[in-house]
C-alpha cells in the first residue's frame, strides 16, 4: 500500500541527490520516515545506496556500488582478491589504443567502464579494428543519455527531449573470453549467499554482445555450474556486498568460469519470471525484504518447476518497421507465456551492418524440457528471418 506519492523530477543530474533527500527528510518529519531506499533499475543504484547512507538505512556501501558500476575497478578487486581476471587496460583517450592492445592482446573486447545493456561493447580482433571501433563507440556512446531512468541512444538530430547527459567515455579493453554466457542471480542476506541458480544466455551475434535468450534450467554440468556460481558469490563479496539481489553476468571458458561483471540490482526483462516460474523465488520479494533489513531466506523448489526458454529477436537488417501484427499468432500459443513488441509500428530498427542490432520482439515460453523451447524459438526467429518475413522498409 502506498502511504505516500513524491513525485521527483530525474532530469537534472546534478541536483537529483540533493532534491530527493530534502523530500525524504520532509518525509521524515511528517512522521513518515522510510524504512529502506529501493530501486531496481541500473542508472538510479548509486542515488538509492548514497541516500540510504545519508538517511541511516540499511544499504550497501556506496563505494561497492561504485566499484561494482565501473568495470575497470571491479577487475581490480578480483585480482587483489586473488580471484580469475582476464588482462585489461584503461583507455582514457585514443592515444592509450596501442598501450592497451600490447598489454591484452587480441582477440579482445572493448566496453565502457560504466554503462548497460551492452551499450558499446565490442569485439576486436586487430589493431585497425580497435581504433576504428574505438571512434565508433566513443561517437555512439556520447549520444547515450538517461530516459526515464534507462540508457538510450539520443535521436542523430542531438534532440534528447529532456534527458539528461549519462557519463563522460572512458573505456577499458579485456582480453576476450570464449564459451558459453551465463547469468547466475544471487541473493545475500547478512553477508551470505542465500539463494543462486544459473540461467544460460544463448550466443551473440558478434561483433556486439546484444542478448539473444536465455533459458533456465541450466544445462552446463552440476560441476560446471558450481564453479560459475562460487565465482559469483565470492566476486559480489569481495566488492564490498553484504545484501540485495545481484546479476551476475560471466563466462564458462576453456580456462573454467570467469566473470563479466556483477550488477547490484535484479536483472531486468525476463529474469524475475524466469526464476519464479523455475525455481519458485520472487527475486523482487527477496530484495524489498534486505532494503529494509529483514533477512532473506527464499524457499527454492526442490526441483525446477518447468523449463523457461526467452528469445530477445534482434533485427536482421536496418529499416523502419512499419508493422507488428505478425507476433499476434503466437500469443496465445498454449506454450507462450508471453509475446511482445519492443519497438512501435514505424520505428527505425538497426541491423548488425550498422551497429548493435536492435531487439523488435520478445516471445517466453514454458516447455517440459529446455530443447523443446529453443527450437520452437529458433523456429519462429528463422520464419520471421526468411525473405519477406518481417515487415522493414529501407530507411
Amino acid at each position: 500500500m502506498a502511504e505516500k506519492f513524491v513525485s521527483i523530477d530525474m532530469r537534472d543530474a546534478d541536483t537529483v541527490f540533493e532534491r530527493t533527500l530534502a523530500e525524504l527528510k520532509l518525509l521524515e518529519s511528517e512522521g513518515l520516515a522510510p524504512d529502506g531506499v529501493c530501486t531496481f533499475n541500473e542508472m538510479s543504484v548509486p542515488i538509492a545506496a548514497r541516500l540510504a547512507e545519508a538517511m541511516s538505512l540499511p544499504g550497501n556501501p556506496v563505494v561497492a556500488v561504485d566499484a561494482a558500476r565501473d568495470k575497470y575497478a571491479t577487475r581490480a578487486i578480483m585480482e587483489a582478491a586473488g580471484l580469475a581476471t582476464p588482462p585489461n587496460a584503461l583507455i582514457e583517450q585514443e592515444g592509450d589504443l596501442e598501450a592497451a592492445a600490447l598489454k591484452v592482446g587480441f582477440p579482445a573486447v572493448i566496453k565502457p567502464i560504466a554503462g548497460a545493456g551492452s551499450m558499446g561493447v565490442v569485439r576486436v580482433d586487430d589493431l585497425e579494428a580497435l581504433k576504428t571501433l574505438y571512434r565508433k563507440v566513443v561517437s555512439d556512446m556520447g549520444r547515450a543519455v538517461v530516459t526515464s531512468g534507462a540508457l538510450v541512444y539520443a535521436p542523430e538530430s542531438g534532440e534528447t527531449g529532456g534527458s539528461s547527459k549519462a557519463f563522460e567515455v572512458v573505456m577499458m579493453m579485456e582480453a576476450y573470453l570464449d564459451g558459453p554466457e551465463v547469468d547466475v542471480d544471487v541473493v545475500l542476506s547478512e553477508g551470505r549467499s542465500e539463494y543462486n541458480e544459473v540461467t544460460d544466455n544463448w550466443p551473440t551475434i558478434e561483433p556486439y554482445f546484444q542478448e539473444v535468450g536465455a533459458n533456465c534450467p541450466s544445462v552446463l554440468t552440476r560441476a560446471q555450474q558450481d564453479e560459475l556460481i562460487q565465482l559469483s558469490v565470492d566476486a559480489t563479496l569481495a566488492l564490498g556486498f553484504t545484501s540485495g539481489v545481484f546479476h551476475v553476468e560471466s563466462k564458462y571458458t576453456s580456462k573454467g568460469a570467469r566473470l563479466i561483471e556483477v550488477n547490484c540490482r535484479m536483472g531486468g526483462m525476463q529474469v524475475r519470471n524466469i526464476n519464479l516460474l523455475t525455481w519458485g523465488v520472487d527475486l523482487v520479494e527477496e530484495h524489498l525484504l534486505t532494503v529494509v533489513g529483514l533477512p532473506a531466506r527464499p524457499q527454492k523448489a526442490p526441483a525446477p518447476l518447468t523449463a523457461i526458454s526467452e528469445m530477445a529477436y534482434n533485427a536482421p537488417r536496418t529499416g523502419r518497421m512499419v508493422d507488428l501484427s505478425f507476433i499476434d499468432e503466437w500469443k496465445m500459443h498454449p506454450n507462450v507465456i508471453s509475446a511482445r513488441p519492443l519497438v512501435a509500428a514505424g520505428e527505425l530498427v538497426t541491423g548488425p551492418e550498422e551497429g548493435m542490432p536492435t531487439w523488435y520482439a520478445e516471445i517466453v515460453v514454458s516447455f517440459p524440457t529446455v530443447k523443446e523451447g529453443w527450437d520452437f524459438l529458433y523456429a519462429i526467429d528463422a520464419q520471421w528471418r526468411k525473405e519477406g518475413g518481417l515487415p522493414i522498409e529501407p530507411k
